[in-house]
């Protein structure tokens, strides 16, 4: 992503009203806040995993959560079944952006606590795992 890349982003941020946008591709992280308070801006929240409950996964944001990339035409993965540290296990979409939710550890993934396509917020527990 270059500053032309940049400006568009922030330039479309602007003109359909949303406050923040997170970029990450291989080690490039970025983090854009627009509006009015944006040089004041509190940093980012914490990470849930942070404040997750040792046996579940937690909503990194907010948005509707989707236990399968919306390209992938294949069924929603069963559960249980294993899941390693780092592997994508839902996403959350806001508007057209989707965001990855990882597991935090080698884990089994026992069962979904929130129905695929529901709305949820930020820390929501997704996912209940066990070691």
């Amino acid at each position: 992503m270059n500053s032309k890349d940049i400006q568009s982003v922030i330039a479309l941020m602007e003109r359909h009203g949303v406050a923040t946008f997170d970029y990450e591709h291989g080690t490039t992280q970025l983090h854009l806040t627009v509006g009015a308070d944006a040089h004041d801006a509190a940093p980012a929240s914490p990470d849930p995993a942070a404040m997750a409950d040792p046996e579940t996964i937690r909503s990194p944001g907010v948005g509707i959560v989707l236990y399968a990339h919306p390209a992938n035409a294949g069924p929603v993965p069963a559960l249980p079944r294993k899941a390693a540290k780092g592997e994508v296990v839902a996403y959350i979409k806001t508007g057209l952006t989707l965001r990855a939710v990882l597991a935090t550890k080698d884990c089994r993934l026992q069962r979904a606590l929130v129905a695929d396509g529901t709305g949820v917020g930020y820390g929501e527990a997704l996912l209940e795992v066990a070691p």
